[in-house]
């Protein structure tokens, strides 16, 4: 894949003897610098080869016989000692002219996709007045990138440009809005660790929003993905993108229900913009944005019965209304007025009933009610005085919840059991579970959790049992883990992790790390432990055609 030509210190490529296809992608000349060998053969390649490649010291493009590609193709061109870098960078700015040979190579690439606006990029021009180049001239020589891409409006077809991978770790601005690019979102647009603005809107872009955007969630402040079309639910990953300012995803082909975590005002400070219609949405928007936003046009209103289109039906309703759950008239919540704190508690488990519900039947959904008791409600249990939600244990015989965790559970703060295992959630597991400052049980196992494990997991100092057995959770087990000291009990397998399993987990008393197929962080012989086994059509949004939110302005 071309994006292997992001990893700049790269020095060994072993690839031999798979059964890889296609041709050898030019963009890996931008990593010749420092490849030092390149085995690609006994594989089922085809094409040209780029002729910087065969300059790399130990290589074995010779064993296929292939002709170099022609020119501009394979050219390898070198900035320095050229007009491109203005003198005053020449001889410190090596990140500089680096970013100049891949933007050309950019170039290259975008020019065999039919490329119509000329673009400037060559060495005999200075750099510093490349169109649609942004660079950070405010920084010292030696340390002066590329910061931005701007290339709306250029008539560019075909894919979003591979080459465009090698720029992960300088661009904070990519905006190719208004051109007539197709395929997918590149999965590798996610590693693009310092973008602050993706702006791919007015194009013929299809598919679903990859999850791997889910990694720009600390920098990301504008996504435009709107006038594209583009398939699948909106991302609930969106509601952790605490500085974004603007998002637009209207006019796509988008289905499902509005993620509730967009309607998280707490955690998106920042957002002033949500564009949303021209979709295929059901559900309603709450009347609760009312209280915090300006401009809303397409409230839904509730029907007397009291349930939202779209909304739970049976098991007592509550969750699907489209006005802010009422928990103080003393049905729900007896003595409100003193008992402020639990009357905040039912407001969110309201709210987020569907979320975690799904798309299940009538007879699995959840007892909760705004006619009925929290006291009595399926897997909530009270206590303290005042009086808080101090176990949430939706483990229940006979039903299986089919929805996702909000990142909300977050501010029932006065938690100490929070178990959901033995479902069938999916996404991810949210961040900000730390704000559980006196949970001491965390059981999500036997569900279909995807995505890495939240590196502050290892913040709730009062843990005792977390149990995330039996997902398809990804990527390494967080070394913060080794700082909760109560930690009694441990289970991990059943996932698909990677890296190494840290050393110093071993200690908890009870875990099944025997059963994880990955080796110990450092060379132990683990003292054997016992292994712990874990408790076993909707109405579209109205009006039709018009935005949602347009746009969000906050009081």
């Amino acid at each position: 894949p071309p994006e292997l030509s992001v990893l700049i210190n790269l020095q060994t490529l072993n690839l031999y003897s798979n059964t890889l296809t296609g041709s050898i992608p030019r963009a890996l000349v931008n990593i010749t610098e420092t490849l030092q060998t390149l085995r690609l053969g006994d594989n089922q390649l085809s094409g040209c080869i780029p002729p910087a490649l065969r300059d790399i010291a130990n290589n074995d493009l010779s064993s296929f016989g292939f002709p170099d590609c022609t020119m501009p193709a394979g050219r390898v061109v070198v900035c320095i000692d050229t007009e491109a870098i203005p003198g005053s960078y020449l001889e410190e700015s090596v990140s500089l002219r680096r970013d100049c040979e891949r933007l050309l190579q950019v170039k290259q690439g975008l020019e065999t996709r039919g490329l119509s606006t000329a673009l400037n990029w060559a060495t005999t021009t200075a750099i510093t007045t490349w169109v649609g180049i942004g660079l950070n001239d405010n920084a010292s020589p030696t340390q002066v990138i590329t910061v931005s891409l701007s290339l709306p409006n250029s008539n560019l077809t075909g894919e979003i440009p591979p080459e465009l991978a090698a720029l992960s770790s300088t661009l904070t601005t990519l905006n190719l809005s208004q051109n007539s690019l197709t395929g997918t979102i590149p999965l590798w647009l996610g590693d693009f660790t310092n973008l602050q603005m993706l702006s791919l809107n007015n194009n013929q872009l299809t598919g679903s929003i990859p999850d791997r955007l889910g990694n720009l969630s600390n920098t990301l402040t504008t996504l435009n993905l709107s006038q594209n079309g583009l398939t699948g639910p909106i991302p609930s990953w969106l509601g952790t993108f605490t500085n974004l300012q603007t998002l637009r995803l209207n006019d796509n082909r988008l289905s499902g229900t509005i993620p509730p975590q967009l309607y998280d005002l707490d955690v998106l400070t920042n957002l002033r913009e949500l564009y949303l219609a021209g979709n295929s949405l059901t559900g309603c928007i709450p009347r609760t944005l009312r209280d915090r936003l300006t401009n809303i046009d397409s409230l839904c209103q509730a029907p007397s019965g009291g349930s939202s289109p779209g909304g739970s039906g049976g098991g007592g309703g509550g969750g699907g209304s489209t006005q802010r759950p009422t928990c103080t008239n003393g049905t729900v919540v007896s003595n409100p007025s003193a008992n402020a704190d639990l009357v905040r508690d039912c407001v969110l488990l309201l709210t987020n009933k569907e979320t975690l519900e799904g798309s299940i039947s009538t007879s699995m959904r959840l007892n909760w009610s705004e006619t009925s008791s929290i006291d009595t409600w399926e897997g909530v249990t009270i206590s303290g005085a005042p009086q808080r939600v101090t176990r949430l244990e939706l483990d229940i015989s006979g039903k299986t919840l089919a929805g996702s965790i909000p990142t909300t559970l977050s501010r029932l703060t006065g938690l100490q059991t929070l178990d959901l295992a033995n479902n069938g959630l999916s996404g991810r597991i949210p961040v900000g579970l730390r704000a559980l400052a006196s949970l001491q049980v965390l059981d999500f196992s036997n569900n279909r959790l995807s995505g890495s494990m939240p590196t502050d997991l290892g913040s709730i100092a009062t843990l005792q049992t977390l149990h995330l057995a039996n997902n398809s959770l990804t990527g390494s087990i967080p070394t913060t883990l080794v700082d909760l000291s109560n930690l009694t009990s441990l289970s991990l397998a059943g996932n698909s992790l990677s890296g190494c399993i840290p050393n110093a987990l071993t200690r908890v008393a009870q875990n099944d790390l025997s059963a994880i197929e990955l080796s110990f962080c450092d060379p132990v012989t683990p003292t054997a432990t016992p292994t712990v086994t874990p408790t076993a059509t909707a109405t579209p949004l109205a009006p039709v055609g018009q935005d949602l939110f347009l746009p969000l302005v906050r009081k």
